[in-house]
């Protein structure tokens, strides 16, 4: 098979919420949300995971690479840009940040995606960034998909429209 030359946008991101019950609090509910989004394949990820706001957007960063690289293998995604409204994440790969130090972890995991998948990080404006959107913000079709109704309409079956009754007799 032929490898995909197209360039996909994913968008990642990562939220502290405000502790709205401890009830769930108590129960195990974190406030902490890692989430990422492909629009054009129609993904939008979200789970709670517990941590700091920087560690949230490289665990959503790495389950987006994961995501693709195994639920998505048959599709071979070789390049991508990730869009993140943090700045702390996206100057880090500069090479100056200290999370992706030269003997790093995270250096390490990503030097294996980087072996077969091209990886372009970009800043974009928190409004802008369609992983924190709400799902009832995404459209339910593509922008270009036309809904063609067509009405089977009978000329010659009548509609039967009986006025309400005033009330009903038990």
């Amino acid at each position: 098979m032929e490898k995909n030359e197209k360039t996909y946008d994913c968008f990642i991101g990562a939220i502290h919420n405000h502790l709205i019950d401890p009830f769930l609090e108590e129960n195990g509910f974190t406030r902490g949300l890692v989430v990422f989004a492909i629009p054009e394949l129609g993904v939008l990820f979200k789970c709670r995971v517990e941590g700091e706001l920087i560690e949230l957007e490289f665990a959503a960063f790495f389950s987006l690479l994961k995501f693709l690289s195994s639920s998505l293998a048959r599709e071979k995604i070789n390049n991508i840009r990730i869009f993140s409204s943090n700045p702390e994440f996206v100057f880090s790969f500069t090479g100056k940040g200290k999370h992706l130090g030269p003997d790093s972890p995270k250096l390490k995991i990503l030097k294996q995606y980087t072996s077969y998948m091209k990886i372009a990080v970009c800043f974009i404006q928190q409004i802008k960034n369609r992983a924190l959107l709400s799902p009832a913000d995404y459209p339910s079709l593509p922008e270009n998909h036309e809904v063609k109704l067509d009405f089977d309409f009978d000329e010659k079956r009548k509609f039967n429209i009986k006025p309400f009754q005033k009330g009903v007799i038990l």
